[in-house]
């Protein structure tokens, strides 16, 4: 859970927004908090995201480029494009920030296209018509439809139609190369002219912590080369950027090549290229003039250049730009491919652009296809499944692949920058390498454990102001705990104010006990070895914060919350992975003092949690997830027909039955309470038509349209010519944890026995 509204409790940095917005009726806390992050931190306007582990592009549902990230799936952002934000107090009572009743055009509408800071940023294409109009894909003219080719293949075809037009755009990242392919199939009478723009500009930065991230000084010069027709954007890695600048300058009296730009700046930085196949037939390297104070002098954008149907051939600016180019349309149907690349000098970023052309975009739709087969091939599906659990499962644990950093194994809760989630949460990482393990990957599982194991804190004291909110002194030992959330070359992430989130570290040590299920025997002493520390201090560090005496969890910090508290949500968390680190430290030869200290607090909590789990307030005041996590993976039940747990079910399963008939205005996470479900009642038949029918919903009707993704929240909406409500999409598409508990559900419902031996001994 991301919830942004953790930054309330500080009041320094409390600031108000303004704008277009509407409140919606949410009755829901869980979904509210969710739904406030947008609130926040802006709308997510994309469909998917497509990567391959270290360049990272996000696709609205128009085909537009809104963010594009390298080379790790947490940072740099090097495309300029912001979606409205209204301050962080709208988190306590969050104001839509997507069009609805107010759009201008059905498929705005139906995928509620965010309000955007600056109209026009970001990357797409455009026509330009005989009878002098110019259309931009994302206008509201048109209608939008996709798929991937094919069905689990990591190609994206969109199909785009107006009143004037038909077009297909295939895009795809190479899985060995940092290139974006885009493929644009055009089918008009009256088109003229194809032009294709971007807002690019490098950057070496993280931006702001909340709000739109436009950092100023983001973007250093962009360059057409005319020996290899491509534009190039790109930062250097220097400390002077005026002495940089004038040194560019003072080189323009020569045509300048990858070469000559790398012996300006050795030193590199990051480049992005971008070119048409065949060539283009005009180009523009103009202004970025949204939001920016801009001189008379300057060159006009590509955006706006093109307005007239011919771009003007400005070959340089320093700053941020707006540059595109243009392609004469000679036939009804007509070809045309972008390919943008990033590298770390001009030489390398040029070189993926000659390297493409030399290939051709038919080979490189082969190559990326090939590629990604091997993955698909090794996802393990329940053979009963029908073809669309099938596809939606598959995709959703293909697309942790698109969210894991090559380097270090972290994967991110998604790749989306606003609001900010490409960061890797312990939390929603427990659960990816449950689902990873299920699939067949357990390697992949591994090197993320072993990430964490890198991450976690060994620092005896450090503070944080959050604490005064709970009443407590703001010194505290982190020592055995992680960050909230982490950037996936393992500094802290944006929510490092919160000082310990218990139920992270205990679902790690949860984590770190199955997963050894899945390690070969022969490998698994070595298992030990690399993983005993890390199983030693967070169990010591879960003990800080158990109330023996009471049989309960002292209050502490529990999902991203911004105060201290002590629900159920943070005892069955807790109950976890003290049991998990009592069965693995008996076995590893822990001493058995320490053992000892785990299993009283173990037993105190269980025995605590069993007479309060019968109280109504408990359960009320639960915290998010603590009735499904008290049903999984906490070992607090003997059997589920304890009449305790069958309590729970049936809580459970009205959320669920709410949730999937449409009967609440939205909701966050249907997918984890319906695979929890699943394995709750495997033996209570009663339960398997409301399963049944909440499977084929979040299946077939929840997804986005043509990608299969999810997003943290989904909202129904009723939209013209339907006659029932449709599932809209937001807060960080694709949510990868929301898509995995998909996958999750799909396994539970046919195999639900396999989660059986993912719940550890009860502590005795």
């Amino acid at each position: 859970m991301k919830k942004l509204s953790l930054v309330f409790g500080i009041m320094v940095l409390m600031m108000a927004g303004s704008g277009r917005s509407k409140t919606p009726a949410l009755d829901d806390p869980l979904l509210k908090a969710d739904f406030g992050s947008e609130s926040v931190s802006g709308g997510t306007n994309a469909v998917t995201a497509l990567g391959n582990g270290r360049l990272t592009v996000g696709v609205s549902p128009w085909s537009e480029l809104i963010y594009f990230r390298w080379p790790r799936p947490s940072f740099y952002d090097h495309l300029r494009y912001i979606t409205i934000t209204y301050g962080l107090l709208s988190g306590l009572n969050p104001k839509d920030v997507r069009y609805s009743d107010d759009a201008p055009g059905i498929d705005w509408m139906r995928y509620g296209r965010p309000y955007e800071r600056y109209p026009g940023l970001g990357a797409k294409g455009g026509i330009y018509f005989k009878d002098g109009s110019l259309s931009w894909f994302g206008d509201p003219s048109w209608q939008s439809s996709r798929a991937y080719e094919p069905d689990w293949g990591p190609v994206l075809c969109t199909k785009l139609e107006n009143q004037k037009s038909k077009v297909s755009a295939c895009q795809w990242v190479d899985w060995e190369y940092d290139l974006l392919v885009q493929q644009f199939t055009l089918n008009s009478e009256t088109a003229e002219k194809f032009f294709y723009y971007g807002t690019f500009d490098p950057y070496d930065g993280f931006g702001p912590l909340w709000g739109e991230p436009d950092p100023k000084d983001a973007g250093f010069a962009t360059i057409y080369l005319p020996s290899k027709k491509l534009i190039l954007y790109f930062y250097p890695k220097i400390k002077d950027k005026i002495q940089g600048a004038q040194a560019l300058l003072s080189s323009l009296n020569k045509e300048l090549t990858p070469e000559i730009i790398d012996q300006i700046y050795p030193e590199g930085g990051y480049f992005i290229a971008m070119a048409l196949m065949p060539d283009p037939d005009g180009f523009q390297v103009g202004a970025d003039f949204r939001g920016i104070k801009t001189r008379k002098s300057d060159p006009p954008a590509a955006s706006e250049d093109a307005k007239d149907g011919a771009l003007s051939g400005s070959k340089v600016f320093l700053g941020k730009a707006d540059a595109g180019f243009q392609k004469n349309i000679a036939t009804r149907e007509f070809k045309i491919t972008v390919l943008i690349s990033a590298g770390g000098s001009a030489k390398e970023a040029v070189g993926l652009i000659d390297q493409a052309r030399f290939l051709g975009e038919d080979l490189l739709w082969k190559k990326v296809i090939a590629d990604w087969q091997k993955l698909v091939k090794r996802v393990k599906l329940p053979e009963q499944a029908t073809l669309e659990e099938k596809r939606v499962a598959r995709r959703n644990i293909l697309n942790l692949f698109i969210g894991r950093d090559r380097e270090s194994g972290a994967i991110v809760a998604s790749s989306s920058r606003q609001p900010a989630y490409h960061f890797d949460w312990p939390r929603d990482g427990s659960f990816y390498d449950l689902s990873l393990d299920l699939a067949g990957f357990s390697e992949i599982a591994f090197s993320h454990l072993d990430f964490y194991r890198r991450a976690q804190r060994k620092e005896e004291k450090d503070s944080s102001i959050l604490w005064l909110l709970g009443g407590k002194s703001i010194s505290y030992s982190p020592k055995g705990h992680w960050y909230s959330n982490i950037y996936t070359d393992g500094s802290p992430g944006k929510l490092k104010v919160i000082p310990v989130e218990i139920d992270e570290t205990a679902l790690l040590l949860w984590d770190l006990w199955r997963h050894e299920q899945f390690v070969p025997v022969s490998e698994r002493a070595q298992y030990q070895k690399q993983f005993r520390e890390m199983l030693i201090l967070g169990a010591d560090a879960l003990l800080e914060y158990v109330d023996v005496k009471n049989g309960w969890t002292k209050k502490v910090f529990e999902d991203d919350n911004y105060m201290p508290s002590a629900t159920l949500h943070g005892a069955s968390s807790v109950l976890a992975g003290l049991a998990s680190a009592i069965d693995l430290g008996t076995r590893w030869g822990v001493e058995p003092e320490k053992v000892a200290k785990w299993r009283q607090a173990a037993v105190s909590l269980r025995n605590g949690m069993l007479k309060r789990i019968n109280d109504d307030k408990t359960l009320e005041a639960g915290g998010w997830r603590g009735i499904q996590w008290s049903l999984f993976p906490a070992p607090l039940f003997e059997s589920y027909d304890d009449p305790s747990a069958k309590k729970l079910i049936q809580k459970l399963a009205k959320q669920v039955e709410e949730e999937a008939m449409k009967k609440r205005p939205g909701f966050a996470y249907l997918g984890e309470k319906v695979f929890i479900l699943a394995i709750a009642t495997q033996n209570q038949p009663e339960y398997k038509p409301l399963l049944e029918k909440a499977l084929k919903i979040l299946i077939n009707e929840v997804p986005m349209p043509g990608t299969d993704c999810f997003g943290e929240v989904t909202l129904w909406i009723n939209l013209p010519g339907k006659d029932k409500p449709v599932a809209q999409q937001r807060t960080s598409i694709p949510h990868l944890w929301t898509g995995t508990t998909a996958y999750l559900s799909v396994i539970a419902f046919y195999q639900p026995e396999k989660f059986l031996s993912q719940i550890p001994p009860i502590p005795e």
